[in-house]
């Protein structure tokens, strides 16, 4: 059976028309992963609109290294990842934006995006991935993702 494990954010400033690296998710050279789930929700009291969008990086920018929390009664095992970090004050080098999906979310609101089985974002080893928030009006975010492995 596949673990599963949180990243959670926790709440994030985002700076109207400005990118802002939520995650950076890097594989390490032994073990892939899937996203199954993520939920963002949004601090925004007014209209506006939120684009996240999935990239990869060449070179990791400066955020908090967080560790992925285990989902489920046996902790003992972590997560095979490289370093995670969250809400970048220093973007990475060299984002560019993949063929996965990117998704323009209406504001203000709170959405969870759930893939079939069989249909999850599959991340192989040895990627840089991070995910990135661009928001049309001054606002906080904040993103749980969910991966197995």
């Amino acid at each position: 059976m596949a673990l599963q494990y949180c990243i959670g954010t926790g709440s994030v400033s985002l700076t109207a028309a400005t990118a802002k690296t939520l995650i950076e998710i890097p594989t390490g050279a032994s073990m892939p992963f899937v996203v199954y789930c993520m939920e963002i929700t949004s601090g925004a009291t007014s209209a506006g609109a939120l684009t996240l969008a999935w990239g990869t990086y060449a070179t990791t920018g400066t955020g908090t290294t967080v560790t992925p929390q285990k989902i489920g009664p046996d902790q003992s095992l972590a997560a095979t990842l490289g370093t995670v970090k969250i809400a970048d004050t220093v973007e990475p080098a060299s984002f560019t934006v993949g063929q996965l999906p990117t998704y323009l979310l209406p504001l203000p609101g709170m959405y969870s995006i759930l893939y079939p089985f069989g249909r999850e974002i599959y991340q192989p080893i040895s990627t840089l991935r991070a995910l990135r928030a661009t928001s049309t009006i001054t606002t906080t975010a904040a993103l749980n993702l969910y991966i197995e492995q």
